[in-house]
């Protein structure tokens, strides 16, 4: 613009020259110098910015105003307080002032020119200043577009400054870890939480293959996403391991997304929630193993039951036959093979009222040490002469708390279990050792326990059939050669003594079973229930009480052959009221579960009344956890024998047994 008015005042013969700018200020004034040819700018600026006169008023109407006398024009020296041009201002005569107009006809500013004689500018002057006018125009607004766009350039570079500082922040602080990888599988760049995961330095991974920290199980299936990847095809999330510097194993989750010849990966580690995972399914898993064992466990432990009450007479009386019966008796040998399948039945109930957690036991210190010692000559003679039998133990173990009987039962079904496992030969390793659980999460409560294993280098067993191993019936051995019901025995004995199960195998590698049991704070018993002195059986007269009529039968017979007088009752509201008349029975011999009263109710009940009652409880096994410890109990079914030695136990009689003269018959 400085060149423009120095233009219009070489070309008009002005003594000066000047473009002001048409911006409205925030005083309200209107015109601006911008440039000044002829003059001292200093001098201007003293006189103060130019007044939207009278004179001036024609400019911002896009008029050109020129005059031979200025302070002539009818307009001039109307406006205060100078009445005309203020002190100090250039004497100007002859006056030209035309408008720079824009292309949408805005008036942008106004070229002024002065002289101080009278008729200096023409009309060829005013045509030539009206095309520097157009010009002017011309170059401010491309001036004002120039300056727009260096603004918005200045604008998007700023923005493209701070977008990238904000890329390059979320790169550096993003807890996932983000890659960029080129089509043959070059890590191209990786971010900072590659090492936060992984362990690897940024500087140690760039450059290499990605599949070179892939777990080797998961390369295939990794090779085979990355391409599909590179497809631009849409995969879903990725889940692959990787292996950390420190040696571990990571699963990470990826999101990819291609673009050209490269990958761009965002993956996030999942270690910690796949582990969850896993603990949540292994322990639903467990949970439903446990509902379904434990409905197994109802079913079997009622069933057992009924068939206990069944098996007591029919025990019971094959027996009291067979006793009189000579050996020789062709009726004797009968009757010995229906005993024995009678036992068999029995004992296959003993095993599904193990499993069950049902069977009455006798729990107490058990050194497990010397009682695989002193079994162990069975054990070799149980594996036959193609096994070799280890027995491994730690040295000074505390006791554990079982029941020995039913815990050598046990280990002889593991020994036969092994042993079979081995048809060409093998080892048995019996290992004794302690164990300690510091937390609640597992299978035990925590504390301290002994574990009682048996491995085997047989042809161990694939997860389905480990999976259902326990379960009641379930056998591999074929018809015939197995019950289904040693491992389900001794899941729930372990079980029912307050430890647990554990069963270890895999096809090829052999089987490893081993029993947890608690540690006892007891001393161990040295001396076995079978071994201790027998009791004498104290005769006198029985309250025999059972709502069976079968089984009361068969049982009073047996009493009878033992020496009691016997008084029966089929209930315990029946035995009350012979009490309550004045009638008293030296020995109550009860069934547990029956209508309206238990047996051990009853026998509270009736030692209340009498203090030297003898009491022993005939019990069906279903109803084990309402047996009260302190009483003598014999499980059904019994033989003559199996009653004669529950009577003799100690617990049987409390205080002087009395009796009354003369007692009468037997009646029912």
């Amino acid at each position: 613009m400085q060149m423009v008015t120095d233009a219009g005042v070489e070309l008009t013969g002005a003594s000066v020259g000047a473009f002001f700018h048409n911006v409205l200020d925030e005083s309200g004034e209107r015109l601006h110098l911008f440039t000044l040819t002829g003059a001292a700018r200093d001098d201007f600026a003293r006189l103060g910015r130019p007044r939207g006169t009278r004179v001036l008023e024609p400019l911002f109407r896009n008029e050109i105003i020129r005059s031979d006398d200025i302070t002539a024009d009818p307009r001039y020296g109307l406006n205060a307080p100078y009445a005309g041009m203020p002190p100090g201002h250039p004497v100007i005569t002859s006056y030209l002032a035309v408008p720079v107009v824009s292309r949408g006809g805005a008036v942008l500013g106004g070229l002024l020119f002065g002289h101080p004689r009278a008729g200096c500018f023409t009309q060829r002057h005013e045509e030539l200043i009206a095309g520097l006018a157009a010009q002017a125009a011309v170059a401010i607004e491309n001036a004002r577009l120039l300056a727009t766009v260096q603004a918005a350039n200045d604008t998007l570079e700023q923005r493209i400054v701070e977008r990238t500082a904000e890329r390059d922040r979320a790169w550096r602080l993003s807890r996932d870890l983000l890659v960029t990888v080129a089509a043959d599988g070059t890590l191209r760049s990786v971010s900072p939480a590659w090492t936060t995961i992984l362990g690897h330095a940024v500087q140690d991974v760039v450059g290499r293959n990605f599949l070179d920290f892939v777990l080797p199980d998961d390369v295939t299936a990794t090779r085979e996403a990355f391409a599909a990847a590179l497809t631009g095809a849409e995969i879903p999330v990725v889940e692959n391991r990787y292996l950390a510097k420190d040696g571990s194993i990571r699963w990470l989750s990826w999101l990819t997304a291609a673009d050209g010849d490269m990958v761009y990966g965002s993956g996030r580690d999942i270690t910690e929630a796949r582990a969850r995972e896993d603990t949540l399914r292994r322990t639903e898993e467990a949970l439903r193993h446990s509902q379904k064992m434990e409905a197994m466990g109802q079913l079997t432990g009622g069933v057992a039951h009924d068939f206990n009450n069944l098996l007591t007479p029919i025990l019971g009386s094959l027996d009291l036959v067979r006793r009189k019966l000579a050996d020789g008796d062709r009726s004797a040998r009968l009757l010995d093979g229906a005993i024995q399948s009678a036992e068999r039945a029995r004992t296959l109930v003993q095993r599904l009222l193990a499993f069950a957690r049902r069977q009455p036991l006798q729990p107490n210190a058990v050194d497990l040490v010397a009682m695989t010692r002193d079994m162990s000559s069975l054990l070799s003679t149980t594996l036959g002469p193609q096994v070799r039998l280890v027995i491994e133990t730690q040295e000074d173990l505390p006791p554990a708390m079982a029941d020995r009987n039913q815990l050598e039962m046990a280990l002889l079904n593991l020994a036969v279990n092994a042993r079979d496992a081995m048809p060409e030969g093998g080892t048995v390793r019996i290992g004794i050792s302690q164990k300690l659980v510091l937390d609640g999460t597992g299978a035990v409560p925590p504390g301290a326990y002994l574990g009682l294993s048996v491995a085997d280098t047989g042809i161990g067993m694939d997860q389905e059939t480990r999976t259902r191993a326990i379960e009641p019936f379930f056998s591999t051995k074929g018809l015939g050669r197995g019950s289904g019901l040693g491992l389900s025995m001794v899941h729930g004995l372990a079980s029912q003594l307050g430890g647990t199960f554990q069963l270890e195998s895999a096809l090829g590698a052999g089987t490893k079973a081993e029993l947890w049991l608690p540690v006892s704070s007891a001393s161990a018993v040295t001396t076995r229930a079978e071994d201790a002195t027998p009791v004498s059986v104290v005769v006198g007269r029985v309250l025999l009480v059972d709502d069976e009529d079968v089984v009361r039968v068969a049982a009073a017979q047996m009493l009878q052959d033992l020496g009691y007088e016997v008084f029966e009752a089929d209930s315990g509201a029946a035995a009350t009221r012979m009490v309550a008349n004045g009638w008293q029975p030296d020995l109550l011999v009860s069934d547990h579960m029956m209508p309206g009263m238990t047996g051990t109710a009853l026998a509270r009940q009736l030692r209340a009344l009498l203090p030297g009652l003898g009491v022993l409880i005939v019990s069906g096994y279903a109803d084990v956890e309402t047996l009260s410890p302190d009483l003598a109990h014999l499980p059904k079914p019994f033989r003559q024998d199996d009653l004669a030695q529950a009577l003799a136990d100690p617990k049987v009689f409390s205080g002087t047994v009395q009796r009354l003269p003369n007692p009468p018959q037997s009646s029912r």
